[in-house]
């Protein structure tokens, strides 16, 4: 039995290992995720592709470019934190393990049991967008996207803490885990539709982005139904079985880099970003919606299942012979099999924003006004609850005020999803040919960065050439 919690526990720190090569646009992460109506340039990739030709007014470039400077974590749990983690898992001041008391493992379970820990997110490696009022705006970027899901159920931490009580069920459904790991080529272009003569639009982009998918890693809880019983005879009984899938560019379960994929697919973007006449003389009201990551993974390399058989009867507890080894109790078998596909986490995105500018609109061009500040709501559905996405539904608010054309102060709030109500918070600096972002989608990282169990934190660093 400690064996399958051994393997499970192992799984669980790996994944917390890959969360931390994790972010999101950090710009959107201090605005509450807002992003369709709002991103420009480079921050538009896989949240809305018709941005990328957009520009907020104080810039007029025509090459905008990433090199490994964008950088996000994301941890999302109700429990797990570095107080946590350090508390039970860590040495003390005399360098000697941790010893639980059975308090330990009591706030252990009704903390962690039957609670998610969830991570999502994505490692840009590079980026480019080219504006060109001709043809529109073409963009290239390479991401390295990870996510998951972990859970264990109460009882089965409860035998793994306390071991195996009398006349007990322990009951594992419930524990589950998913994690995956794709590297991401994005082509993405966008343009604006020609609607001067339209009475309800005074501009329309679009945007559409193919977007190749290299698979690394894939794992996932085929089934799980494995329950254990104690009886008044000191007898232990399993039944059931946990099975995983496989997939990874190494056949020996452990994490190695290689330019050859184990998997192949394509996702698609699409979007659209328009801007409404006659709302004021200093306002303007932009509504987008898009629809983003369409499409599938295809594993071909070292696809296996791992099958854990928990169907045993030990008959006495006290015989060494029969809890000598794990392998005897439950046996796990490695068996090949064919190929399969996976859906990638599509997601709607609805929204809009409000921008304020320091004269009227129709001297903007003559002028060169400013935004001063805009303010944005969104809607986000997401239709799969695996590797990091949610069916729950999410709105996003935020809010930018620019000042001197320099400082960008961001807040933003988050409802609903995962996370239920979280707090965002960060700022933006332009510096003439560099684009500093920085920001958290949860402002408890940075008031108290140890306790929180939402951790997010990221840095960006874009630079444009005019």
């Amino acid at each position: 039995m400690k064996n399958l919690l051994n393997i499970l526990g192992i799984i669980f720190l790996v994944s917390l290992k890959l969360s931390a090569q994790n972010f999101y646009d950090v710009r959107s992460l201090s605005l509450g995720k807002t992003a369709v109506s709002n991103s420009y340039e480079l921050d538009a990739f896989n949240t809305n592709p018709a941005n990328i030709i957009k520009q907020r007014t104080s810039n007029n470039a025509s090459v905008y470019f990433h090199l490994l400077t964008n950088l996000n974590v994301v941890i999302n749990s109700e429990y797990f934190s570095v107080d946590y983690y350090n508390k039970y898992f860590t040495k003390n001041s005399s360098l000697n393990p941790v010893v639980l008391t059975d308090q330990d493992k009591a706030d252990i379970i009704d903390k962690a049991g039957n609670e998610p820990v969830n991570f999502s997110g994505y490692l840009r490696e590079l980026a480019l967008v080219i504006i060109n009022p001709r043809f529109g705006a073409i963009g290239v970027s390479l991401d390295e996207k990870l996510a998951g899901d972990f859970e264990v159920s109460r009882d089965a931490l409860d035998l793994g803490l306390f071991g195996n009580e009398i006349n007990r069920i322990y009951n594992f459904i419930g524990t589950d885990m998913e994690g995956t790991w794709v590297r991401q080529l994005n082509f993405t272009y966008a343009n604006y539709l020609n609607v001067k003569r339209n009475k309800l639009f005074k501009s329309l982009a679009y945007g559409v982005s193919v977007k190749p998918q290299f698979g690394l890693y894939y794992l996932t809880t085929k089934r799980n139904n494995l329950a254990i019983t104690t009886n008044k005879n000191f007898e232990v009984e399993g039944s059931g079985e946990i099975e995983f899938l496989y997939s990874g560019i190494s056949d020996n379960n452990k994490i190695e880099m290689s330019i050859t994929p184990a998997g192949f697919g394509f996702g698609f973007d699409a979007g659209v970003n328009s801007v409404i006449r006659n709302i004021s003389k200093k306002g303007q009201l932009n509504i987008a919606l898009s629809i983003n990551d369409i499409g599938y993974i295809n594993w071909y390399k070292n696809t296996n299942t791992y099958f854990y058989n928990g169907n045993y009867l030990v008959t006495d507890i006290t015989d060494s012979d029969q809890l000598d080894s794990l392998n005897k109790i439950i046996k796990g078998t490695k068996s090949p099999v064919p190929s399969f596909n996976t859906s990638l986490p599509t997601n709607l995105r609805i929204g809009l924003t409000y921008k304020l500018f320091q004269k009227p609109i129709k001297d903007s061009a003559k002028n060169k006004t400013l935004e001063t500040a805009s303010f944005s709501l969104e809607y986000i559905q997401g239709f799969s609850n695996k590797f990091g996405s949610t069916n729950q539904p999410t709105l996003g608010i935020g809010s930018e005020v620019n000042l001197g054309n320099i400082f960008s102060p961001r807040v933003g709030f988050g409802l609903g999803g995962r996370e239920k109500f979280v707090v965002s918070l960060g700022i933006g600096i332009d510096t003439g040919p560099v684009l500093i972002d920085v920001g958290t989608y949860n402002i408890s990282s940075i008031f108290n960065p140890k306790g929180t169990s939402k951790i997010s934190g990221g840095l960006s660093i874009k630079f444009k050439i005019n």
